[in-house]
C-alpha cells in the first residue's frame, strides 16, 4: 500500500520517475555488454511495447535497427517502457555451416506475435477504435496514407538525461 499523505498523482509521478531511472540504468547496463561482446553483435533493435499506450515516438522507432554505439537508446522520454536487443552475427557469418535458429515471438497486448512484428504491422491489425486511441487526431492522416509513424520521429535521437529531468518538474 501507498504510504499516509501521498495523492495517487504523487505515487504515479514516483513510479513514473522510478521507471524512468531503472530503464536508464537498464540501457547502460546493455550497452556495455554490447559494447564487451562487438565481436558478434552487428546491431542493435529499437523494442517498443506492442500496446495502445506505447508512445509515437517509441512507436515510429520500433524494429529500427542501429549500428553498436550509435543511433538512440531507451528512455526515450518520461515513463518510457522501450528497450533494446542485440543483433548477432548469423552462424555463417561467424564461419559455423550451420542454419540459423528459428523466428521467435514477442509479447503483444493481444499475446504472442512473431519477433519481427513491429509497431507499425501491429497497429495495422488493430481495430479502428485502437488505433483511434493510439493516434489522436493524426488517425485520418494514417487511414488516408498521409501519415507514418517513421515521420513522427524525423530526428531519431535519444533524449538527454537533462531533457528527461526537465519532464519530471
Amino acid at each position: 500500500g501507498r504510504p499516509n499523505g501521498i495523492t495517487k498523482a504523487d505515487y504515479r509521478s514516483a513510479e513514473a520517475i522510478t521507471r524512468t531511472a531503472v530503464n536508464h540504468t537498464a540501457t547502460t547496463a546493455r550497452e556495455q555488454v554490447y559494447a564487451e561482446n562487438s565481436d558478434i553483435i552487428k546491431g542493435v533493435r529499437w523494442i517498443a511495447t506492442l500496446d495502445a499506450r506505447t508512445t509515437l515516438i517509441c512507436a515510429s522507432r520500433d524494429g529500427s535497427v542501429y549500428a553498436p554505439n550509435e543511433g538512440p537508446r531507451p528512455p526515450a522520454h518520461y515513463n518510457c517502457r522501450s528497450t533494446t536487443v542485440p543483433i548477432t552475427k548469423s552462424f555463417r557469418e561467424l564461419g559455423l555451416d550451420m542454419d540459423e535458429v528459428p523466428q521467435s515471438v514477442r509479447a503483444s497486448m493481444d499475446g504472442e506475435v512473431p519477433a519481427k512484428t513491429t509497431y507499425a504491422d501491429w497497429l495495422r491489425r488493430q481495430d479502428e477504435d485502437t488505433q483511434r486511441d493510439v493516434l489522436g487526431s493524426r488517425y485520418e492522416d494514417y487511414k488516408a496514407g498521409r501519415f507514418k509513424l517513421r515521420q513522427f520521429d524525423p530526428d531519431d535521437r535519444a533524449m538527454t538525461l537533462g531533457e528527461l529531468r526537465a519532464l519530471q518538474l
